[in-house]
């Protein structure tokens, strides 16, 4: 077992937000052998029939968010989806509980080079291109992030020779150890203000993606 996954195994960890990237979480912490609860703001999200169907076990709390339940969790695994500034994670997080999202996880698990895309517009492009690149030149890759696959299901894959992700400034919101190889920013340009408060706090998000030594 891993040093990051030994941390979470005596913790009491909320998945935030189910959805793909929520029930990837759910599913790769169930594996690893630690117990997981979901919330979730809606009353039927996206996955809830499979994520019953699948772990009838973990404890589902969907509709308005409970603060009881986010007052019990040491980590909360954010969902894209789901905004930092949710008054119950904030709360979270002013008593001392870890707030990181899948992306943060993978990053800490994955042993392989990271090269990480992101920007306003193009990402999706670049990512599949620079994939399809890599394994013509005969590297095995694996690509996924905010494209296709959530990124904890591309470590049930062999280790590859490195990472291709797209990554929105939603999921680097909740990552600080990313530390990839090779880092890219496309452009910027005024997107999600619905979620930000102006153009610089969506950059701020944007070139978290250059955090580390690659």
């Amino acid at each position: 077992m891993s040093d990051a996954i030994t941390a979470l195994a005596n913790k009491r960890i909320l998945v935030v937000g189910l959805g793909k990237t929520g029930l990837s979480c759910a599913r790769f912490l169930h594996k690893q052998g630690i117990e997981v609860a979901v919330a979730d703001s809606r009353d039927n999200p996206p996955g809830l029939e499979v994520l019953q169907q699948e772990l009838p076990d973990i404890a589902v709390f969907v509709g308005s968010f409970n603060l009881e339940v986010f007052e019990r969790a040491e980590v909360l695994i954010v969902s894209p989806g789901v905004s930092v500034n949710e008054l119950q994670i904030q709360a979270a997080a002013s008593r001392g509980a870890e707030i990181i999202g899948d992306i943060e996880l993978f990053a800490r698990l994955a042993e392989a080079p990271i090269l990480a895309i992101t920007g306003s517009n193009g990402k999706s492009t670049v990512t599949t291109l620079l994939g399809e690149m890599a394994r013509m030149s005969g590297f095995n890759v694996e690509v996924g992030g905010n494209l296709g696959t959530p990124v904890l299901d591309l470590l049930e894959q062999p280790v590859p020779d490195f990472y291709v992700l797209e990554l929105s400034s939603f999921q680097l919101e909740t990552t600080s150890s990313l530390n990839a190889k090779v880092s890219t920013l496309l452009n910027i340009s005024e997107d999600h203000m619905d979620r930000y408060n102006g153009l610089a706090e969506y950059i701020q998000a944007k070139t978290r993606i250059f955090n580390g030594d690659g």
